[in-house]
């Protein structure tokens, strides 16, 4: 009952992570990478050692595209990037003949956007190491949120996943251009992937997203083969 119920929010979410389809609100969009810090289940070759109870779960990147409500403030000629951190696994649910994995997250984590025009966001290997986080923490933090509800889906058939989660914004230099009716409400979400020869050592998944408040849109149940299919 626990992995069916995990697997129905895992699907619930999933629209997280695809751009609505109706009038909506986006705020920004990234890329990076994940990683467990810390890991007790090394090594994880399958979901049934990745993100197990206890793991901590973080990812850090760059910020690549801005919507309205920030757009006026941004400064190009700076780099913008992100970290999310403060997240521990309460739920691990492995169906292995289905290859299917869902992990469910302690409230409450954590996701704050910092502008630099100083040092490089620079990767390195098996974080956390002297560069990730750091390099992309030691800039302005422009904008933070609380995160809730975080979920992190993962299929080995087909080496594809993806993540969701609310958001609450809370802090930032920034935070008093976004409308306080809108503070809350936006979900963040979106694509992970492995293996990929683009992942540094150490790090987990290469991962897309975005933060937006959708539109109000008719609901739509899809199958998990739909799902599936996308990443495809």
């Amino acid at each position: 009952m626990k992995r069916k119920l995990a697997l129905l929010l895992c699907l619930a979410t999933f629209a997280f992570a695809v751009p609505a389809r109706a009038a909506d609100v986006f705020l920004l969009g990234f890329t990076g990478f994940d990683y467990e810090d810390p890991d007790q289940n090394d090594p994880d070759p399958d979901g049934a050692n990745y993100l197990n109870v206890g793991d901590g779960y973080k990812a850090v990147g760059f910020i690549t595209s801005f919507g309205t409500p920030l757009q006026p403030y941004v400064n190009p000629s700076y780099e913008h990037t992100f970290h999310i951190f403060n997240l521990s696994v309460t739920q691990h649910d492995w169906d292995a003949p289905n290859q299917f994995l869902s992990v469910l997250f302690a409230p409450a984590g954590r996701v704050r956007y910092y502008e630099d025009n100083t040092t490089p966001g620079t990767y390195g290997v098996n974080p956390p190491n002297g560069t990730a986080p750091g390099s992309f923490t030691d800039g302005t933090m422009f904008l933070g949120g609380r995160l809730d509800d975080f979920v992190v889906f993962y299929d080995y058939s087909v080496n594809q996943g993806g993540f969701s989660g609310t958001m609450t914004l809370d802090e930032g230099t920034d935070l008093i251009y976004i409308d306080p009716a809108q503070r809350n409400g936006w979900l963040i979400g979106g694509q992970a992937g492995r293996p990929n020869e683009t992942v540094p050592t150490g790090y987990d998944n290469q991962i897309s997203g975005e933060a937006r408040i959708p539109g109000v849109t008719p609901a739509h149940t899809r199958s998990w083969g739909a799902v599936k299919a996308l990443y495809r």
